[in-house]
Order: structure tokens, then C-alpha cells, then sequence
């Protein structure tokens, strides 16, 4: 033994007083370390800018923008699971602008909604070739879902062609944070298998004895709320016992229903019990369908989600006012809703600038009304200064409105009809006598009968000596518009709808921030995570209600 010592101390260059555990020993192993990772990095370097050199001959857009303004253009659209069609807009913010880039992903956290930028910002930084974006993504990854990390995993094997240790072990860190709470680690199965089992393989990750026996041996320990699910699917002709486990164990919805045959009273009861607060909003029809709010007791648990889904962050505003608009039946809990939407879009902040929403009524708009009408009920129960609302098609006219509520809004538009020419100025002619601050159109931007809206606004920041913030919400086809060339050099931001109305909330955060200087200078003073804040993560799962946070 003593001889082999002395022979490896002779090829790794120590004295014979060798030993695996003494200083020299560890001094070599730490700069051995070292250098691998310096090497490593080196290696990323060129990767990196080898994608940036291919998304700048990719990415052209045809129009000069900088690439920031077209990233925060790029927040009102999903590109529903597509990373790459918003990649080349991210890799390009992040090129020009690295600085702006890590602090802007941090406040998308808390500002923006769509799951798609969220994940593209947590891939960029962990790929980065800067420490400090590393460290930053490390932190945001934590704050997805399972099936969010399969995509951004995929994302950087798939679309950038490479990976990184920080990104491989912020997804460990992710797992083993999870494994240590079984109920936590069991959600996350019963919910997404597919997702945690990718997460392990991909990335030669050892899982801990009890996720081995789950998601690669098939053998759940009985204890476990994953043995429960195979349980309930083979009692499928006794809804009673199914309802009874269901509750028991918290199954997670979209595991029971699968093993559900017949809905009976007790089993609407045990589904609206295990629901999310958000899966109750989305399913207020299919309950009310089946009867179940004349039970007393599923409409009290119904009522009780409803009330939780307040505060629960994953809610959605906009999915919450679509279902008030389908949910006729039951005006009670209706306006309960209503009430509870209403006190989480004032979470989001408040519109401080008097603003002016212009809807186009002209042909073939209906579109625009109806997004005229949502946004108007967004605006006004977060405006603390003058709201105006004008419909126009060739004239235009104040909707004036008795209430802030949705249904009060829905009946302001109620007799307004899509019909006419487009004349996307004409409401300035009222409001040359107002004082606003910003303007929000709601228009596919074709013009076809004067006034225009840029000689308008022209006329209209003249007379009032200063400019106006000017937000487009473009229906209809993506063309660029004369109305969007002569915007050239002002303070503009164009949004494309493409038919997904639940990304509309998210143009309210740009309502709230101001003009762009004050919205960089918030951008910027939120300071980006470092290692040290994965000890200060909030929780992410709810041990009384199986909820994941």
C-alpha cells in the first residue's frame, strides 16, 4: 500500500509524504477545479456568441427597433410552448444590453405573466457566459413548474445546442429541494411524471431512493400518494370509495378525473375539494352544468377556493373575468367572483397618469370591442387619476360608464356596433381639452379617412407642450402600418394580439410604470438574485391544501 502512495505521489508530482487528504493534495484537487472550469468557460464564450452570430442573421425584422423595445413588445404574446419564435429576440436584448437584460428578468418575475418569457429568461442567464447571470437564472429557475424546466432544459440542448454546469445543477437543486418533502415530490408526479422523469434522465442526475422506486422501479411505496392514484383507477364502479380516496389524499384533479366514470354528488364535492383556485375559476361551468352549486357543501368549498384564489399567485386575472362573462346562472357567486378579481388586478398597482383608452368600433372590429371592454374594466379599477374611454370609427364618442365593475363596463358597450370607416384621430377632438398622459388604441392601425392619429397627436402634444405615451394594441394581421412609420422616434410601444386574451394583463404593468426613462430606472433598481438567496426561497408548496405555490 505505502509503495502505490509513493508511486502516485511521483506521477502527481508531490513528495513522498503524499496523502489524499493532505494540503498539497487539496491544493491540487482546488486548482485542478479551477482550471476545468475556466477551460469550460472558455468553451461557452465562443458557443455563445456563435448563437448570437446566428440570431443576428436570422432575426431581421425589416424596421430599425432596438432589440430592447422589441423584447417588451414581445410581452403581450405566448408563443404557446415555441420558445425559439421569442428566442432571437432575447438572445439579442442580452447581447446589446446584458446589464439591463439579468435586471429586466427579475422583474418579469413579479410583473410579467406569460409562462413562455419566464422560461426564456431563466435559459438565457443560466447560459450566459457571465457569472453573475448564472448565479441569477440559478434563482429564477426555482420558481417554475416541472414541465417549465423540461422546456428550458430542452430549449438550451435543442435551440442553443449546448448546456452548462450551473444550468445541470440549478436543475439539482431544484430536484433535491423537492425531494425532500415527499407530499412536494409526490405532486409533482401525480401532476407531471413525464416532466420529473425527463429532468433526471436528460441530465444524469442520481435521484434519492424514493424517486428511484417511483418514477424507475414502478414501485411506489404504499404510503405514498402515488400508489393512492392506482388505487382509485381500479375502483372505477364505486364512485363513493373514489370520492372517499380523493379527498383523503388530495389527489390532484386532471390524476382523478381520468378514473372517474360518474359524477355524483359526493365526487363533484371531492374534485372541487382537490381543485386549484384557478382549476375551480376554469371549471365554474362544468359545475354548474352538473348542479353541483345547489350541494351546500361543494358550493362552500367552491366558495372557499374562490376566496383563496385572491392571494394565490398562479391565478389568472383575465381567465377570471372570461369566466364571469360565461357564468350566468348563479349571480351570487358571480359578484363573489367578480369582487376577487377586482381585488387582485388592484394588487397589480395603480395607473397614476391620466390616460385615454381609444377602442376602434369601425368594420369588422369586433375584436376590438370586446378587448376595449376587458381592458376598460382592467384600467378603471386601477386608475387613480382621469380615465376617458372613446369608441370611434370615423367619429367617436365617450363610453361612459356607471361603476368600475366588469358587468358595468359589459353594459357601457353593450349597444356599441362594429360598422363604418377608420378614423383612429378623431377622438383627439375630444380630447384637445383634457389633460392625459398616455394613450392606450386598440385598432389594427389601417386608416382610411382623416383625421390621422399621428397629425392628431402632433396637434394635441403642441398645444399641451409635451409628448404623450402612446400604447398599440394591433388587431388582425402583423403588417407594418403607415401609422407605425410615422410613430418613428416617439415614445411608442406597438403589442401584436394574436387572439390569446389572457396575455392582456400583461400590458398593464407598462400602464403603471410611467414614461420609459422611469420604467428602466424600475427595471433596473430591482438587484439581480445571487447563490446566497437560494437559502431565502419563498415556499413552494402549501402542506394544508397540496397546493403548489
Amino acid at each position: 500500500m505505502e509503495m502505490l502512495k509513493n508511486l502516485a505521489a511521483r506521477i502527481l508530482g508531490y513528495g513522498s509524504e503524499f496523502h489524499p487528504a493532505s494540503p498539497a493534495a487539496v491544493e491540487h484537487r482546488k486548482n485542478h477545479r479551477k482550471k476545468r472550469k475556466q477551460r469550460q468557460l472558455k468553451r461557452s464564450v465562443p458557443d455563445f456568441m456563435r448563437v448570437l452570430e446566428q440570431s443576428r442573421e436570422n432575426a431581421h425584422t425589416g424596421v430599425e427597433a432596438s432589440a430592447r423595445s422589441l423584447l417588451v413588445d414581445s410581452f403581450l404574446k405566448a408563443s404557446h410552448g415555441d420558445l425559439e419564435s421569442f428566442g432571437k429576440l432575447h438572445l439579442a436584448a442580452l447581447e446589446k444590453d446584458p446589464i439591463f437584460y439579468g435586471h429586466l428578468a427579475r422583474w418579469y418575475l413579479e410583473k410579467g405573466a406569460i409562462r413562455d418569457h419566464h422560461e426564456l429568461f431563466s435559459a438565457h442567464l443560466l447560459t450566459s457566459p457571465f457569472p453573475e447571470h448564472r448565479a441569477h437564472g440559478t434563482v429564477l429557475l426555482q420558481h417554475l413548474r416541472p414541465y417549465q424546466v423540461t422546456r428550458v432544459v430542452k430549449y438550451c440542448k435543442e435551440a442553443l445546442h449546448f448546456t452548462t454546469r450551473a444550468l445541470k445543477s440549478a436543475v439539482k437543486f431544484y430536484l433535491r429541494r423537492r425531494e425532500e418533502n415527499p407530499q412536494w415530490f409526490d405532486e409533482h408526479v401525480i401532476r407531471r411524471r413525464d416532466a420529473i422523469k425527463y429532468l433526471y434522465t436528460t441530465l444524469h442526475l442520481k435521484p434519492s431512493e424514493r424517486a428511484e422506486k417511483i418514477l424507475f422501479e414502478e414501485s411506489p411505496p404504499p404510503e405514498s400518494r402515488v400508489a393512492v392514484v392506482r388505487e382509485i383507477a381500479a375502483m372505477s364502479d364505486s364512485p363513493q370509495d373514489q370520492a372517499r380516496l380523493i379527498v383523503k389524499n388530495r389527489i390532484h384533479y386532471t390524476a382523478a378525473i381520468g378514473a372517474i366514470r360518474h359524477f355524483t354528488p359526493g365526487i363533484l364535492y371531492a374534485l372541487a375539494y382537490v381543485m386549484t383556485p384557478q382549476q375551480v375559476i376554469n371549471h365554474l361551468k362544468f359545475f354548474e352544468k352538473r348542479g353541483a352549486f345547489g350541494d351546500r357543501d361543494t358550493r362552500a368549498v367552491i366558495e372557499e377556493k374562490l376566496r383563496y384564489g385572491a392571494k394565490e399567485s398562479r391565478v389568472s386575472d383575465f381567465k377570471s373575468l372570461v369566466a364571469l362573462s360565461s357564468l350566468n346562472a348563479d349571480a351570487n357567486l358571480a359578484q363573489e367572483l367578480l369582487e376577487i378579481t377586482q381585488k387582485r388586478i388592484r394588487n397589480r398597482g395603480e395607473i397614476k397618469a391620466p390616460t385615454a383608452l381609444l377602442v376602434d368600433k369601425s368594420g369588422s372590429m369586433e375584436q376590438c370591442i370586446q378587448i376595449g371592454k376587458l381592458l376598460a374594466t382592467m384600467c378603471s379599477t386601477l386608475a387613480v387619476s382621469d380615465l376617458y374611454v372613446y369608441a370611434f370609427d370615423t367619429n367617436a364618442f365617450e363610453v361612459k360608464c356607471v361603476g368600475r365593475e366588469f358587468g358595468a363596463w359589459e353594459r357601457a358597450f353593450s349597444p356599441i356596433q362594429a360598422d363604418n370607416a377608420t378614423s383612429i384621430g378623431s377622438p383627439f377632438r375630444h380630447l384637445i381639452d383634457k389633460e392625459v398622459e398616455q394613450v392606450v388604441v386598440i385598432s389594427d392601425g389601417e386608416e382610411n379617412t382623416p383625421p390621422r392619429f399621428v397629425d392628431m397627436l402632433t396637434r394635441y402634444e403642441k398645444e399641451h407642450g409635451r409628448p404623450l405615451k402612446v400604447f398599440f394594441v394591433k388587431v388582425g394581421e402583423n403588417k407594418r402600418t403607415p401609422l407605425e412609420e410615422d410613430m418613428g422616434g416617439r415614445d411608442f410601444t406597438m403589442f401584436h394580439f394574436d387572439g390569446d386574451y389572457y396575455n392582456l394583463p400583461n400590458v398593464i404593468p407598462l400602464l403603471c410604470s410611467g414614461n420609459s426613462f422611469e420604467l428602466v430606472e424600475e427595471v433596473l433598481s430591482l438587484p439581480l438574485f445571487g447563490k446566497n438567496d437560494l437559502a431565502h426561497l419563498p415556499p413552494g408548496f402549501d402542506g394544508k391544501t397540496y397546493e403548489i405555490l
